[in-house]
């Protein structure tokens, strides 16, 4: 479960306006509000910090609790509902240990006026901690995957992405922080591949993933509180882990104060933290070729084809529009490497439209697919192409700029590539010369539109 924040100036004004008629007491509360999630409607409370309306969503549920045959496996996605979900009270706490410098349980419960200061929306969220998030046994219960505190993370993070729009925020503009653990998983997330895109800054407040994290040690306190416990003599380590009480879980835990931590391997951190500046390394090379492979051969080339050929057609009266394809099609031509990015020919299923009839495309290639097809249908037959989102697309002649076509960023353009093609391109050409020569390609195409009216 997860806490909202955010101070209620963040709304739309009509949400304002429609604020007055359903905002009304009850219970002694005022309500805010109903805010509709990707899962359901919502509704929380507002309460006040120095004059100012907060409004607050607490207990707000991103997966299914992880209980029963849902313990010590990967979270899952609630089940919808279509009644107003009442979130105005904290859920409870997860479990571990006792404070160990006050001797209290953690509750988790405060108020937090970073929000009505500084116009911020704050997200907190709960994950499994200790060993219900950390436990591992090994090749011996392969059932039990590692990182499981981590993967609630990453669950929360992908619901932060799907919903914080509803609250009036941005899912491109996310900021994670933590303290301590939470510092580590931070540093976590900036090496983990799946968590990439979900967040744009990180701030880490005291802890990283380079600590000590010996796998066999893990899975030997793994073993060590399996057999502390009831099951012991189970030969069913899952679904004996799975019918204990949270209770005598938490009773059989060491006293260390961090018994369990995380792992390499998996998804989430697929290799070493340690070792992460080569793997980094290895990354960055392949951006940078692919890169310039694609400016030499593919981008400059035909911007620059764009630019000069609006420089003569525009005297003639006649305009070059120029678009920036980067949304990767998701059945076409699967052996291309995920590094590769938006490769040489992806526009060609968008634009015939394969992702309406074949399978294996996602909602969004379809969605892009049908936009392609109206613009360069209508550009066929206006010699113009439409209005993208709210944009309107100017000529090249106009603005060097293109129009970006990736659903995620639809009605934006990009201008960091075009203006480095046309300040490098009197040194990058006589290389595409000879590179072409020598690979004995006799073609560019891409990203221009022409009208020769």
């Amino acid at each position: 479960m997860g806490n909202l924040y955010h101070n209620k100036c963040l709304f739309k004004m009509n949400i304002l306006i429609l604020f007055c008629l359903i905002f009304s007491p009850v219970h002694g509360l005022n309500l805010t509000p109903i805010v509709n999630l990707t899962s359901g409607p919502i509704q929380g409370k507002v309460t006040e910090y120095e004059s100012i309306d907060v409004y607050q969503f607490l207990g707000i549920p991103y997966a299914k609790p992880p209980v029963g045959k849902l313990r010590l496996q990967l979270p899952v996605k609630p089940d919808p509902w279509t009644e107003v979900k009442s979130v105005t009270d904290f859920g409870p706490a997860c479990f571990q240990p006792m404070n160990p410098v006050l001797n209290i349980p953690y509750t988790g419960k405060t108020r937090i006026p970073m929000v009505p200061l500084h116009d911020v929306i704050l997200v907190t969220i709960n994950y499994r901690l200790n060993a219900f998030g950390f436990i591992y046994f090994g090749a011996n219960e392969p059932r039990i995957p590692p990182n499981i505190g981590f993967q609630d993370q990453l669950f929360a993070l992908k619901w932060v992405h799907e919903n914080i729009q509803m609250f009036g925020g941005d899912p491109n503009s996310v900021t994670i922080f933590g303290e301590s653990a939470g510092s580590m998983s931070i540093s976590a997330h900036l090496l983990s591949p799946p968590s990439k895109g979900l967040f744009k800054r990180a701030i880490l407040e005291s802890g990283t993933v380079y600590t000590d994290h010996d796998v066999d040690v893990l899975i030997t306190d793994s073993w060590k509180l399996y057999n502390k416990t009831s099951c012991s003599k189970s030969e069913d380590v899952l679904e004996c882990m799975q019918n204990l009480t949270a209770n005598e879980i938490l009773n059989s835990l060491d006293n260390k104060l961090v018994a369990f931590t995380f792992t390499a391997g998996g998804n989430i951190l697929p290799y070493e933290p340690s070792k992460f500046s080569y793997k980094l390394l290895e990354h960055y090379l392949r951006a940078q070729l692919e890169r310039a492979y694609s400016d030499l051969f593919f981008v400059c080339p035909t911007y620059i084809f764009g630019h000069q050929y609006a420089s003569y057609l525009g005297k003639q009266g006649g305009k070059v529009y120029a678009y920036y394809h980067t949304q990767r099609p998701k059945a076409y031509l699967p052996f291309f490497n995920e590094w590769m990015g938006t490769f040489h020919s992806s526009d060609i299923p968008y634009v015939f439209g394969l992702p309406l009839i074949n399978p294996g495309y996602s909602q969004k290639d379809i969605s892009l697919s049908r936009e392609m097809m109206k613009i360069w249908t209508h550009f066929a037959e206006n010699g113009e192409p439409p209005m993208v989102g709210e944009t309107k697309w100017k000529p090249f002649q106009e603005k060097m700029s293109a129009m970006i076509l990736n659903i995620d960023d639809w009605g934006k353009t990009e201008l960091e590539r075009v203006e480095f093609c046309l300040k490098e391109w009197d040194y990058l050409y006589p290389h595409v010369i000879h590179a072409m020569g020598k690979l004995n390609l006799n073609h560019v195409t891409k990203d221009v539109l022409r009208d020769d009216n």
